[in-house]
């Protein structure tokens, strides 16, 4: 198997403030897809599929996205994906995130299985310095609601 060469270049070089908010925007709508294809779409629309830090990305994201899903189970969202904000509890202590939350049901499952709601939520870390986008990542150490709220960070 022939090793894919992953460019040297830093995703950095590829922004500017008004892309890094656009990519920001375009990313949010299609984390809210719970699905990796319009994901990797944004990456490849902005050329930065091919890094590093994007290949990782996806990597970790995967399992938020699809792990989900039970083949044969009819494994489908109850309801809308919601979002919140957040903070980052360990390697990237303290830093702003945004939390994704969703509810999901395996609808052909046996009774009464199939009436449970689950839920799931990862969280999204946009390192951003001086307005230009340096990487995105999968966090999953991050302050819930009512730890935002009891520490005051969401007035």
């Amino acid at each position: 198997m022939q090793e894919k060469k992953v460019s040297q270049k830093n995703i950095s070089d590829c922004f500017t403030p008004e892309l890094t908010n656009q990519f920001k925007n375009e990313m949010d709508v299609a984390l809210k897809k719970i699905d990796m294809t319009p994901v990797k779409a944004v990456l490849d629309k902005y050329q930065i599929a091919h890094f590093q830090d994007s290949i990782d990305f996806v990597e970790a994201l995967s399992p938020y996205i699809t792990g989900w899903q039970k083949e044969n189970e009819g494994s489908r969202l109850y309801s809308d994906v919601t979002t919140s904000e957040s903070r980052c509890i360990a390697c990237e202590y303290g830093k702003d995130m945004i939390v994704y939350e969703f509810e999901f049901i395996h609808s052909l499952a046996p009774e009464p299985m199939n009436r449970v709601v689950y839920g799931r939520d990862f969280g999204i870390l946009f390192d951003i310095r001086d307005e230009i986008l340096f990487e995105v990542r999968v966090c999953n150490a991050f302050l819930n609601k009512q730890e935002m709220i009891k520490l005051n960070f969401n007035e």
